[in-house]
């Protein structure tokens, strides 16, 4: 358990070795953790395009992000597939992809936990080096504001266990007040008060995952009847149960003639919050000074056409009605 969601990808970054010199390929639609994680090791990011439709790194993207590595002689050590939404990456492929180059996978879970991927319970690091997750007050589950890593390796929990706690070790033999710190940790704990709120919150995870799925297929069944425009969740691969985060529907703004501002504007006028999950990293300014101007279609594309509307737990069927009477009634009268 860490601080939070950003020091849990740190803590795992920093855990595999991750340093200057090295790059870690990170998808472009995701959270600006994701990439700052491998930027605090020192190490370099290479942005990889997404599917369009799910805004996920897929195999053949990660692929073409390998390729552009190798074209200029880029010395990739890790990648961070994110769960965007809750939806999982195809966690098998990708794993096949890196580990024929010895790269090491982070898997950014801090949309899915609850969910499962090839029978299998997101975070249990089968496919993966580590899974990190984010208790922030808007997760799934909270503990206020907190983090975690999962793994199944020894080593890298006890290397992450020591970061945490500023690399203070304390060895056989040692006096009670003695300890040595032999390398540079940081203060990344997660405090008792959290921990106690996480413990509560598990408790709840599986009721609170099964109402979010409730409230998705409401949401899909509602969607699909508003306008060809406007474009609900592709089904679930098969063998997956996702723990969905947000509900990030697909609208083709252009073809509606409304702008995206517009609509949440309209949207917040009738007591309706929205968000976009997310403005694509590669066009950051801080990211385009540093490696220049790139151009990702698909993140681009998947950026254009989504829209998060309300989803949490306490919501009702009038709820969603309620949300997506509004949005037809703003498309409609305008």
């Amino acid at each position: 358990a860490c601080s939070n969601g950003t020091t849990a990808l740190h803590l795992a970054c920093m855990a595999i070795d991750l340093k200057a010199g090295q790059y870690a390929i990170v998808p472009s639609v995701t959270f600006l953790a994701s990439a700052n994680a491998v930027k605090y090791c020192g190490a370099d990011v290479l942005f990889c395009d997404v599917d369009p439709n799910t805004g996920l790194m897929t195999a053949e993207t990660f692929q073409e992000a390998l390729d552009k590595a190798q074209k200029q002689n880029i010395q990739v050590s890790a990648v961070l597939p994110v769960h965007l939404t809750g939806r999982t990456v195809d966690l098998t492929a990708i794993k096949k992809i890196a580990s024929s180059r010895n790269i090491k996978v982070i898997a950014d879970a801090c949309h899915a936990i609850g969910g499962q991927y090839n029978g299998k319970p997101i975070g249990s690091a089968y496919f993966e080096a580590c899974s990190t997750f984010s208790f922030h007050p808007v997760k799934t589950i909270t503990t206020g504001e907190g983090g975690a890593i999962t793994t199944n390796d020894a080593q890298v929990a006890q290397r992450m266990r020591d970061i945490r706690h500023h690399n203070m070790v304390k060895k056989s033999g040692m006096a009670p007040w003695e300890y040595e710190m032999k390398s540079l940790g940081y203060n990344y704990r997660m405090t008792d008060i959290q921990c106690a709120l996480g413990i509560s919150q598990f408790k709840k995870l599986e009721h609170f995952v099964e109402r979010r799925r409730a409230l998705v297929h409401l949401y899909d069944q509602m969607l699909g009847n508003i306008s060809p425009n406007i474009r609900p969740h592709q089904q679930t691969p098969e063998g997956q149960k996702i723990s969905w985060h947000l509900y990030a529907a697909r609208i083709d703004f252009t073809a509606l003639g409304l702008s995206r501002k517009f609509i949440m504007e309209q949207l917040r006028q009738r007591g309706i919050g929205t968000q976009v999950h997310y403005i694509p990293l590669h066009t950051q300014p801080y990211y385009r000074d540093l490696y220049g101007v790139t151009s990702l279609v698909g993140a681009e594309e998947y950026y254009r056409k989504t829209l998060s509307l309300p989803l949490y737990p306490s919501m009702n069927a009038s709820d969603v009605e309620n949300v997506v009477s509004m949005l037809n009634e703003v498309i409609t009268e305008h």
